[in-house]
């Protein structure tokens, strides 16, 4: 069972033993398993669960599948709920769509700053997939309106080697980088990136990934290198803590996991707004009590009758959840307000040095500023003596 599955029936038995948030009303989920990238399949197990009379559909995570599930739920009016990233066109139809997942346009300025926070001037961009481009659109359009130079390097296809396109980045002295890939990959490319001697502190490498946190940095601390990233969990919360330290008790208790490069017992973000999906939609079941699921047929398209106004309630959902402040625009469903903090990989381990907010932008504390941009400025106008030692899933929400 994967930790998104996990995170939904850990929120909704929360929900139901809590009694807090729904004391009348007890939740009940149908779980379906799908090949991620069968839209077709995706449809039929959606119209299976729509059949059943549920309040809102959650995934499944892929984009070609997730568009299937969206087009059935706009046509019968029922809430589709997304906690991963999804592209969405500036003519965006889907007006039964939320997305938990921060906007990408917002993500992508918080990087940017980052960027001239640091005063870089080259940088080079590391994709894993095309999405990665429409992601990081902001900073690819910075060259035009900043002095940066930026080269842009694709991950190679079907393999994890990434031990030829480093070479290639150590041999051209790209020392700021930005990564934009999963927390696997990022934990390999690491692991990679210490083996050829680029965990060094002339390097600095950005990761748009917001699982940075939870990865295993135990071998980098000492090596000098400078990682920076951001961080939606809002662990310095005691109410949160107490929430994820159950959640671990409980996630370690599931089968063993594949080596991910994750902590053991973490709570991945992603599993977090699966945890905060499940609440917002609680909240709009909430505000309705008088609203009734019903049956409904794909082949008949009679949509929901109380789902345009379940949809606005979610929209108008306010929730303080594991990932902060949640809010989305009532327009196009993303969720455009958040709170990032920036973290940074120092001897102790992962630390918080900032914070990044769409309407303030970037906030760093006072110990960062001053402090050399990176190795290479602070050692410029000196002499070096150099010496060198030679060695040889979908998921719907129904309640009764």
């Amino acid at each position: 069972m994967g930790a998104e599955e996990l995170a939904f029936r850990f929120a909704v038995n929360t929900i139901n033993r809590n009694r807090t948030l729904l004391p009348n009303t007890t939740l009940t989920y149908d779980t379906q398993k799908i090949n991620l990238y069968d839209s077709f399949e995706a449809s039929k197990k959606a119209c299976d669960q729509l059949s059943l009379g549920v309040a809102a559909i959650f995934g499944p995570s892929h984009s070609s599948s997730a568009n299937a599930v969206q087009s059935i739920c706009n046509a019968l009016g029922v809430p589709h709920i997304q906690t991963r990233w999804k592209h969405q066109v500036s003519d965006n139809k889907d007006s039964f769509y939320v997305s938990l997942y921060p906007d990408f346009s917002s993500l992508s300025r918080a990087i940017l700053d980052l960027v001239q926070f640091f005063k870089w001037k080259t940088v080079t961009v590391v994709y894993d997939d095309s999405t990665g481009l429409i992601r990081l659109q902001e900073l690819i359009k910075a060259p035009s309106r900043y002095n940066l130079r930026l080269k842009i390097r694709q991950l190679p296809a079907d393999t994890k080697d990434a031990k030829p396109l480093l070479k290639e980045m150590k041999r051209g002295k790209e020392f700021h980088v930005i990564f934009d890939c999963s927390h696997e990959m990022a934990a390999g490319i690491l692991k990679q990136a210490l083996a050829m001697g680029m965990m060094t502190e002339y390097y600095h490498y950005i990761f748009t990934t917001l699982d940075l946190f939870a990865l295993d940095v135990e071998p980098y601390r000492y090596s000098g290198v400078n990682m920076t990233g951001f961080r939606i969990l809002n662990t310095e919360n005691t109410q949160v803590s107490s929430i994820i330290e159950k959640w671990s008790m409980e996630r370690l208790q599931a089968p063993p996991k594949p080596d991910s490069g994750l902590l053991d017992g973490f709570m991945t973000t992603d599993a977090a707004l699966m945890y905060d999906a499940v609440h917002v939609v609680s909240v709009g079941v909430q505000q309705f009590p008088q609203m009734t699921v019903s049956s409904l047929q794909c082949n008949r398209h009679k949509p929901w009758r109380f789902g345009t106004r379940f949809m606005s309630l979610i929209k108008e959902a306010h929730w303080e959840g594991l990932t902060g402040r949640i809010t989305f625009n009532k327009t196009n469903g993303l969720r455009t307000d958040f709170d990032l903090d920036v973290i940074s990989l120092k001897e102790e381990g992962l630390e918080k040095i900032g914070t990044w907010d769409p309407a303030s932008g970037l906030n760093m504390t006072e110990s960062q500023k001053g402090k050399p941009a990176n190795i290479t400025d602070s050692l410029s106008n000196r002499s070096l003596i150099v010496t060198t030692i030679l060695v040889s899933i979908c998921f719907s929400i129904l309640f009764r």
